[in-house]
């Protein structure tokens, strides 16, 4: 128990006078006597609430009507204690530390598959490159039925993952039902160090542009991003596009790692600015670029691209070395530092703010009070500029210098792909036709497609739907529509002969005109062409794995296109970096 106290304690004096730097990791700073004098008397009123929070700790234990899970009320304290500061000052510990410890080593214990729900049914959405289950020869659309002796029905993902990943060297047995054989097959995997792939696909296309997709920010991301950027050259590139798009971020450090590789030696790419002097740091490109400076660049970001996406987007747009294509970014500019409390549990602690090469910071003012984020945002006339002189803003994330949206998809085939269709299909179509890549999607394919649909219900609303359903509970609600003798004459005289209830009788044509839309959806033309997206990319998923997939998806995404279509024109590639004309207002001459 007297452990427990003392923890506790220990605890609250190393997070309360800011958050994180050990006695041995403060710098040392000369304090005049008048400051010294007022850090004393802020200990003094720190002091009296540690008593007056270790007083209530003692309290509750000792009065409260049931038991109490000690640990738990002072892990719930440390949470409380970071509710006041920024989203990002978080206690972490379980899972959440462990999702943290795999960004920063870059490998996890487990067997390597990625796993979905699909219709309740635990599924493996890809088994990664020479992991145990890929060695093993698992499947993407393998069903897991039981993990160990434990049945998956009804099993959450966090609950399933937590069964499969574990110590090195032990075993775990998988008990797998495949679709195209309809048998079950045990699977005894050895857990392994699974190195996880943070840019799961590069390529060249026919016209030489290359692209490369990063999802995150972890330990080998930049290692993995030289290698596939060295393959593209090799192939003779001519432009490249780097994909950000949903990456929330991840490690500083590889972030600039990659933006050394593209930028010349020398130049300032990002400040960091904080409290103490360690966090005051200025990061400059130390090697000569991997990708020559005559090779254009284009980055798509959207709203999900965050953090160390906008450190690389927000670099390339300030020093002018490439376009950045897409929507904008969300807006987190902070820089969190790591402090192991124990073993378990972890401190992640915001401790600087980050600038790009231009002076401007990217965070968002949503939910900081006035006079926190003060560099600049809060003055009209405060300009940022790239190094060719366009003018850039600051705050609320990356603005892109060509915005578009990604085209969304229809409402029927956006049910298909949240029943997970395309991927039940083509894991029992593609083994059992010997479907090859690349995959061509055949009119046969199509139609056999339409017959499998035949056992699920597909749930959408058409545009328009919601507002039916609206319309009908609002009537649902009038007393002159509800039948009984206390209507009014108006509705005796409207419905006076009709065995049908009034509401049905006022919506039924709209109903037929809906089910006739519905009946039509599989072939509606402007479905079709998205149906057959989907089952290009699963079924090329199936037959040759997730680098194959993430190809065959570029084809209809307009936002990659547009990229491209930049890149492949030169003069309108060098256009954008062209400022703006300033326009100068003549006064008039009155003679």
């Amino acid at each position: 128990m007297q452990l427990i106290q003392r923890y506790f304690i220990f605890t609250l004096i190393l997070i309360i006078p800011l958050l994180g730097q050990s006695k041995k990791e403060e710098p040392k700073v000369k304090t005049s006597k008048k400051k010294k004098e007022l850090e004393f008397s802020n200990d003094q009123n720190t002091q009296d609430y540690l008593d007056m929070l270790e007083a209530a700790f003692y309290r509750v234990r000792a009065s409260y009507v049931d038991s109490v899970n000690e640990s738990e009320i002072i892990k719930a304290g440390i949470k409380g204690m970071m509710k006041p500061l920024d989203p990002y000052t978080r206690f972490l510990s379980g899972s959440s530390k462990d999702r943290l410890d795999m960004l920063r080593t870059g490998k996890y214990g487990g067997v390597g598959i990625q796993i979905g729900l699909r219709r309740d049914t635990l599924t493996v959405l890809t088994p990664f490159e020479d992991s145990p289950a890929y060695t093993e020869g698992i499947h993407s659309g393998d069903q897991i039925l039981m993990i160990d002796s434990v049945k998956t029905k009804g099993m959450s993902l966090k609950d399933a993952s937590k069964l499969i990943k574990g110590e090195l060297g032990s075993v775990v047995t998988l008990t797998i039902y495949r679709p195209s054989s309809r048998i079950n097959i045990p699977f005894e995997l050895t857990r392994a160090n699974i190195i996880i792939k943070h840019v799961p696909y590069w390529g060249v296309d026919e016209n030489g542009i290359g692209y490369i997709r990063i999802t995150k920010f972890s330990k080998n991301t930049a290692k993995d991003f030289g290698t596939g950027l060295q393959e593209l050259i090799d192939d003779d590139l001519k432009g490249l596009v780097i994909d950000l798009r949903g990456n929330s971020g991840g490690l500083l450090k590889n972030s600039i790692n990659i933006l050394d590789k593209l930028t010349d030696r020398g130049i300032n790419l990002l400040n960091t600015r904080g409290r103490i002097p360690k966090s005051n740091r200025k990061m400059n490109s130390r090697r000569a670029p991997m990708l020559s400076p005559e090779i254009p660049i284009a980055v798509l970001i959207n709203r999900s691209s965050a953090s160390a996406s906008e450190i690389v987007s927000g670099v390339i747009q300030d020093l002018d070395r490439g376009v950045i294509v897409g929507e904008k970014s969300f807006g987190k500019g902070l820089v969190q530092s790591m402090y192991n409390l124990n073993d378990t549990t972890t401190l992640k602690v915001t401790t600087a703010k980050y600038y790009t090469p231009s002076g401007r910071l990217i965070q968002k003012e949503d939910y900081f009070k006035e006079g926190f984020l003060t560099d600049g945002l809060n003055k009209d006339d405060t300009l940022f500029t790239t190094r060719g002189g366009r003018i850039v803003k600051g705050g609320g994330g990356i603005t892109p210098d060509v915005e578009i949206k990604r085209t969304s998809l229809p409402p029927y085939v956006q049910g298909l792909w949240k029943e997970g269709v395309f991927l039940t299909f083509a894991a029992e179509y593609v083994p059992m036709n010997d479907v090859q890549v690349p995959v061509e999607i055949t009119d046969k394919i199509y139609k056999d497609f339409e017959v499998f649909l035949n056992e699920y219900e597909i749930n959408y609303k058409l545009p328009g739907e919601k507002d039916l359903g609206k319309l009908k509970s609002a009537l649902r609600s009038q007393d002159d529509l509800k039948g009984n003798t206390n209507s009014s004459f108006i509705s005796k005289l409207m419905f006076w002969k009709k065995s049908k209830s009034p509401i049905l009788l006022l919506t039924e044509k709209v109903d037929s005109y809906y089910q006739i839309k519905r009946d039509g959806q599989y072939w509606d033309p402007h479905n079709i062409k998205w149906v057959k997206n989907g089952l290009l990319r699963e079924m090329s998923l199936v037959a040759s794995g997730n680098r194959e997939k993430i190809r065959v998806s570029l084809k209809e995404d307009n936002v990659y296109q547009e990229a491209v279509g930049i890149l492949l024109d030169i003069n309108r590639y060098y256009d954008i970096f062209e400022p703006e004309p300033e326009t100068v207002e003549i006064e008039p001459v009155t003679e």
